[in-house]
């Protein structure tokens, strides 16, 4: 007759779940990691001149901790990031435009538009790139 004892097997069973629990914490921290770098990065590259798009740049984490959500809150964030198309400047409450330095007050401007500034997408880029080595060694390491 055969016989079978499973007792190793629920052995492995038992490490593999103490294995994901502790993977699933260390994906946590991870992912916070990578949130708060994503910032950080960005920041950095972002083009400077009030300092209100640096300033605004901020991060919203996942109620299950496993995802973000970072960007800036300036509401021309996505312009310097992505270029702005060519545009006709009109004045909103005066008959004209003027600035120091005119020749002479104008009814419009043609703008040019604007070259794109990326720093969001390199920030999350390189981020990203650390967050999966770190998360390649968790799981290495786990099991």
């Amino acid at each position: 007759m055969a016989e079978f004892e499973y007792d190793e097997v629920i052995l492995h069973i038992k490490r593999i779940e103490k294995a994901t629990a502790e993977v699933l914490v260390k994906s946590h921290l991870t992912v916070e990691k990578t949130g708060h770098n994503t910032v950080a990065y960005a920041q950095n590259l972002a083009p400077v001149d009030t300092g209100n798009l640096r300033a605004s740049i901020g991060v919203d984490f996942d109620d299950d901790g496993l995802g973000f959500e970072a960007g800036p809150t300036a509401e021309y964030g996505d312009t310097v990031e992505y270029g702005g198309r060519p545009h006709v400047i009109r004045p909103r409450e005066k008959k004209a435009l003027s600035w120091p330095d005119a020749e002479h007050p104008v009814k419009k401007v043609n703008h040019p538009g604007t070259a794109p500034q990326p720093y969001m997408r390199p920030g999350f880029d390189r981020a990203t790139r650390e967050f999966d080595t770190a998360i390649d060694a968790i799981v290495r390491d786990a099991f």
